[in-house]
C-alpha cells in the first residue's frame, strides 16, 4: 500500500441507487454534467456533513444547501445551480432514497369522514415511474420563427423563491400601514415586482430563437439580452403561446401524488408527498 493512500478508502461510501433524470441531459452542455451512456446517474448517500448542510435556513434559501449536497451525492454533477429544476427534485428524491432508505411516510386526512391517515410511499417506485423528456418543446410563429423552450432552471427557481419570500414579507408589513394611499402605492409595487419576476423565468425558459432573416440567410439567437427585447415587443398571443410550453414543460418529473385510501369510510384520495428540502431531509 503507498504511503500516501488512506487505510481507510475501502470503507468510504459507495453508490446505493441509480437513476435516470426527466431531462435526460438534452439541456445540458459537457461542462455541466457527465452523463453515462445509459442515462443512469451514481447517487451516494449523504454524510453527516451533508446533512447538518440540509439544516442551514440560510443556506436552503438560497439554494446553496442543495447544490453542494447535489454536488457531494452525485458526483457526476459538475454545475449543480446549472441544473434544471426538475431534475434537481428527482435527484433530491434519490439522495433521500440513498441515505434513508425506500419508504417515506405519507399522512392525509380523509376528506369524508376526516379520519386520519398514515401510509408508506416507495421512493423507487416513484422514480421508476417519473415522466420523462420525450420532445422537443418548441413555438412555431406565423411569422416563421422557431422559439425553443425549456424548463426552469434550479438558478431561476431559486431567485423566484427568494423574490417570493421577500414579497410575502413585504405584504404583512403593508398591512400594518395606515395612510391608504401609501399602502396602495406598495401593494402596485409588489405587483409590478411579481409581474418583472415571472417576465424573467419566462425569458430564462426560452433557449434560442431561429428564423430566416429577410436577406434569406437563417439565424439563431441566443443571446439573452436580444431574447429579452424580443418577448417585451411581441404580439401577446406569441407571448402566451410560450408560456403555455413553458408550463408543460415544467410538468415533467416525479409524480408526487400517493393514492391513499381510509380504511373507516373506504374513500380513496390523492395526497402530495412532501418533497422539499425543508422538511424531507430530516432523518426517518
Amino acid at each position: 500500500m503507498s504511503n500516501n493512500q488512506n487505510p481507510l478508502a475501502g470503507y468510504f461510501r459507495s453508490p446505493k441507487l441509480y437513476t435516470k433524470v426527466p431531462s435526460q441531459g438534452k439541456f445540458y452542455n459537457n461542462d455541466e454534467i457527465d452523463f453515462p451512456e445509459n442515462g443512469e446517474l451514481a447517487i451516494f448517500p449523504m454524510t453527516a456533513k451533508d446533512e447538518m448542510i440540509m439544516k442551514n435556513p440560510d443556506a436552503l434559501l438560497n439554494g446553496e444547501s442543495v447544490a453542494q449536497v447535489i454536488a457531494s451525492c452525485v458526483p457526476a454533477v459538475k454545475k449543480p445551480r446549472a441544473l434544471i429544476s426538475n431534475d434537481v427534485d428527482t435527484l433530491l428524491i434519490a439522495i433521500q432514497g440513498a441515505t434513508y432508505g425506500d419508504e417515506v411516510n405519507v399522512s392525509g386526512t380523509c376528506p369524508e369522514c376526516e379520519e386520519a391517515i398514515e401510509s408508506v410511499a416507495s421512493i423507487e417506485m416513484a422514480l421508476d415511474t417519473m415522466s420523462i423528456v420525450s420532445e422537443t418543446y418548441q413555438h412555431e410563429t406565423e411569422s416563421g420563427l422557431t422559439i425553443d423552450i425549456r424548463p426552469f432552471t434550479y438558478e431561476s427557481s431559486v431567485k423566484a423563491g427568494i423574490a417570493n419570500f421577500k414579497t410575502t414579507r413585504s405584504l404583512q408589513g403593508i398591512q400594518n400601514i395606515d395612510d391608504e394611499v401609501e399602502q396602495l402605492k406598495q401593494f402596485n409595487l409588489n405587483f409590478m415586482q411579481v409581474a418583472s419576476l415571472n417576465f424573467e423565468l419566462i425569458c430564462d425558459s426560452v433557449s434560442s430563437i431561429s428564423g430566416t432573416g429577410e436577406d434569406g440567410d437563417d439565424f439563431l439567437v441566443t443571446d439573452r439580452k436580444q431574447i429579452q427585447e424580443f418577448l417585451e415587443n411581441t404580439d401577446r398571443s406569441v407571448g402566451k403561446a410560450i408560456e403555455e410550453k413553458v408550463a408543460d414543460v415544467n410538468k415533467i418529473g416525479v409524480n408526487k401524488e400517493v393514492q391513499l385510501e381510509c380504511e373507516k369510510c373506504e374513500v380513496q384520495f390523492t395526497k402530495e408527498i412532501g418533497f422539499d428540502p425543508v422538511n424531507f431531509f430530516t432523518a426517518s
